[in-house]
């Protein structure tokens, strides 16, 4: 049953679609269905088909009269140089879940990357390739590197070509302020300097001055806007090199009322404060050098995690230990309905029902619509398992839903079986009641109920069943029903009753070999000595082509060989030359 969307030019298209079938159902829409851009609006999750690769992207399918593009970056978070790898991951027909990124008139940007979906990537991680943002991140880095060359570059190039220029507004920083140490000086500096701060060195190394030097460093460049010159007052406080900055010359000289001791006690805290810096970059140091060798040593380890690993992987008889091996191994073979089966298996062994529940959803939107015995595979351990651990109304649904979608008979035929091995008699009854109802032209429907019955020691109501067949099915399948009862018969139920099914029906087609052969098969298997020598007796003296009649014969022969004796073997061969010399005086 279907809906038909239109016909045009002899193409009819057609719609499997519950709300046009049903349109009064009041079932959630899973899907909404998208006939034009305006249906579609910017973050909205949709599904639809992959059509195409082409070099400009992957060509997506949200119905058939409408069709958008996914960027390469936008398809993967890995960085693919070939674009054949899409083709094997992404194969025409495959169905996906994308985001909408933008919406214009006439295009639609969609995304499958995970952080916008949220379902797994379409390339496994397994293939090892470079991921966008790793190398947008190295080239970010370059390009911040180059770009602070370059204007340190600018700026020395400035700074000295306007260095000397005439009334040039500078400004001057304070780098370094050394003191001579006179006795005739009494009075500190900052009553003649009271804008000059101290500075406190950074480092051990403490230079001479010279005897015109006055002992203050200075660094002076031109007044540009206020954010250029903190950086580069920051940039050139790390320069602490003599001679680099021309000097402040001051004539007059410092006195000070301290005493020397006083001020020499500043020096010797900043030669001890420098050795313990130094003290503290030593160990720092060591830390750097151990990281490096413990990175070194982590890399080896995780390779040789890695191959043992790889090497576990490619053992055929490994079974997955974890949700993400099941995952690579389904992305790997997405149709294969093992696979699939042994994630649930995995679920419930964990006791994890919505998981398993999860996962077979997920395996029938997966596996491909032409694979419809992996897809039926997956809808039976569904059934299995709403069967055992859910109700019988979400065990209904399932039902129906599988029967949508795959071929009715199989699926009832199916749910029996199940309602059989998990001894709801009582239901499956019910059900062949309703197959016989709905498939009463189907011989397999009255065998299997015939084999149901018999299985539960329901003898009568098998005969009466047997004659329900005959009256349903036509003429022509009457001898083949009737035989297959009789094998049944002899299997589960009575075999007198057996044989005199099969006496009846060869008394009425005594020319039917095919069921003189199943006869004789049968009671090799089940009956007495006696009993199959009298068949053979009654089959080798009918009157039948020689070419049946020879291979009657044979059995007989192999038969009497394997055990009888010396004598019965004479007596079959005495029996065929008669038979032969028969035919040839009637020929003559």
């Amino acid at each position: 049953r279907c809906y038909i969307l239109s016909n045009n030019n002899g193409k009819i298209q057609l719609s499997l679609r519950q709300s046009r079938l049903n349109p009064k159902s009041n079932r959630k829409v899973e899907d909404g269905e998208i006939t034009c851009i305006k249906d579609v609006k910017k973050g909205q999750l949709v599904r639809g088909y992959v059509k195409s690769i082409a070099p400009s992207g992957v060509f997506f399918g949200l119905s058939t009269s409408l069709l958008s593009r996914i960027l390469f970056q936008n398809v993967s978070p890995y960085f693919v140089q070939k674009h054949s790898l899409y083709k094997k991951y992404l194969p025409e027909g495959k169905l996906l879940t994308a985001k909408v990124l933008g919406v214009t008139d006439k295009h639609i940007e969609l995304s499958l990357l995970p952080e916008d979906t949220g379902m797994p990537s379409v390339l496994p991680e397994s293939l090892d390739l470079p991921r966008y943002d790793a190398e947008e991140e190295k080239g970010e880095a370059d390009d911040r590197e180059k770009s602070e060359e370059l204007k340190m570059k600018t700026k020395r190039r400035r700074g000295d070509s306007e260095r000397h220029h005439p009334l040039s507004a500078v400004r001057l920083f304070v780098i370094r302020i050394t003191f001579k140490i006179h006795p005739s000086c009494c009075s500190p500096p900052s009553t003649h300097f009271p804008f000059l701060q101290e500075a406190k060195p950074k480092k051990k190394k403490i230079c001479p001055a010279d005897e015109n030097d006055s002992g203050i460093e200075v660094y002076y460049r031109e007044e540009e806007d206020d954010d250029q010159e903190e950086e580069a007052a920051k940039q050139k406080s790390k320069i602490k090199k003599h001679g680099e900055a021309p000097r402040l010359q001051v004539s007059m000289g410092f006195t000070w009322d301290e005493d020397v001791n006083a001020m020499e006690m500043p020096a010797l805290n900043q030669k001890e404060e420098s050795s313990e810096s130094e003290e503290e970059e030593d160990p720092q140091s060591k830390l750097k050098k151990r990281t490096k060798k413990e990175k070194e040593l982590e890399k080896q380890k995780k390779e040789k995690e890695l191959c043992k690993l790889e090497a576990a992987l490619m053992d055929p008889s490994r079974q997955p230990q974890s949700a993400d091996e099941f995952d690579r191994l389904v992305l790997s073979s997405p149709n294969s309905s093992i696979l699939w089966l042994q994630y649930m298996a995995f679920h419930l062994q964990a006791t994890e029902i919505e998981k398993a529940r999860a996962v077979a959803e997920r395996a029938l939107k997966t596996i491909c619509f032409r694979e419809e015995q992996e897809k039926l595979n997956v809808w039976v351990a569904l059934l299995n398992l709403e069967n055992m651990y859910g109700t019988e109304e979400s065990l209904m649904k399932v039902f129906e839903r599988a029967v949508q979608y795959n071929e009715p008979l199989k699926v009832f035929r199916h749910l029996c079986d199940i309602y059989a091995n998990s001894e709801k008699y009582k239901q499956a009854e019910e059900l062949y009641h309703t197959m016989l109802k709905r498939f009463r032209q189907e011989k397999s429907v009255w065998l299997k109920y015939a084999s149901f019955l018999l299985k539960q020691g329901q003898a009568e109501a098998t005969h009466r069943l047997l004659e329900r067949a005959l009256k349903a099915l036509p003429t022509k399948e009457h001898v083949d029903v009737i035989s297959r009862f009789a094998q049944l018969e002899f299997r589960f139920g009575d075999p007198e009753h057996a044989k005199a099914l099969f006496e009846s029906t060869l008394s009425t087609y005594p020319k039917r070999t095919d069921i003189w052969s199943i006869y004789m098969d049968i009671m090799i298997k089940h009956g007495s000595q006696k009993e199959v020598r009298d068949v053979f007796e009654r089959v080798i003296h009918l009157s039948l082509a020689p070419k049946k009649m020879k291979f009657f014969f044979k059995r007989y022969l192999d038969y009497e060989k394997k055990f009888g004796t010396a004598e019965s073997v004479l007596g079959v061969k005495r029996a065929a030359l008669e038979y032969v010399e028969t035919k040839s005086s009637i020929a003559d």
